[in-house]
């Protein structure tokens, strides 16, 4: 096994890992939530990555070129769901700061200020348009109310695609029922997003 994942050559460079790892913190720096100026940290935490995975290569399965994209671009796409998930939570979390301030939520839950009887009220009818859906749909009905649909379709071992036309036929029986467009059921998704 070579002894270090630089100065293996390719057409593009001398060394194809320092090329590699320069092009991908070059494509995220000032993207995708990363700040322009992280250029420099984003090219060492790819190079460290490279350096800890590098005693898993073996030569006899792949050429040092095709490992070291693999392993890079691995760490690239990790580096970029932690980054989605942290832009998510920070628009959500001044949202509910900015409620609480106002005192629109009511501080126990963290849910929107609603009377005892709108509650039940609301769960009866929620129940009433369950009992009447196909057994199919109430039970995607109830596996939604504990996972995501990209879970629920993992659980039903179906693709996600299929899964949320079920959605949007489910949507469809509460919009039925007088449940307008506020209901907590996806609205429309976008397939990029998944």
């Amino acid at each position: 096994m070579p002894s270090s994942p630089f100065g293996h050559p390719h057409a593009r460079s001398k060394c194809y890992a320092t090329w590699f790892i320069r092009l991908q913190a070059w494509k995220l720096a000032g993207k995708y939530g990363f700040a322009v100026h992280e250029n420099e940290d984003i090219h060492q935490e790819l190079t460290l990555h490279l350096l800890k995975q590098w005693p898993n290569y073996d030569e006899t399965k792949s050429e040092p070129t095709t490992f070291i994209a693999t392993v890079i671009n691995a760490k690239v796409r990790d580096m970029l769901r932690v980054q989605r998930a942290q832009l998510r939570e920070e628009p959500l979390d001044d949202f509910l700061e900015e409620e609480l301030d106002e005192g629109i939520l009511d501080g126990i839950r963290g849910q929107p200020d609603v009377s005892d009887f709108d509650r039940i009220d609301l769960r009866l009818d929620t129940e009433a348009v369950l009992a009447g859906l196909p057994p199919d749909l109430r039970q995607l009905a109830e596996i939604l109310k504990e996972m995501s649909v990209a879970a629920a379709a993992r659980e039903l071992g179906i693709p996600k695609t299929t899964l949320w036309r079920r959605v949007d036929v489910l949507k469809s029986h509460f919009e039925a029922a007088g449940f307008g467009s506020d209901f907590p059921l996806p609205e429309t998704h976008n397939k990029e997003q998944e």
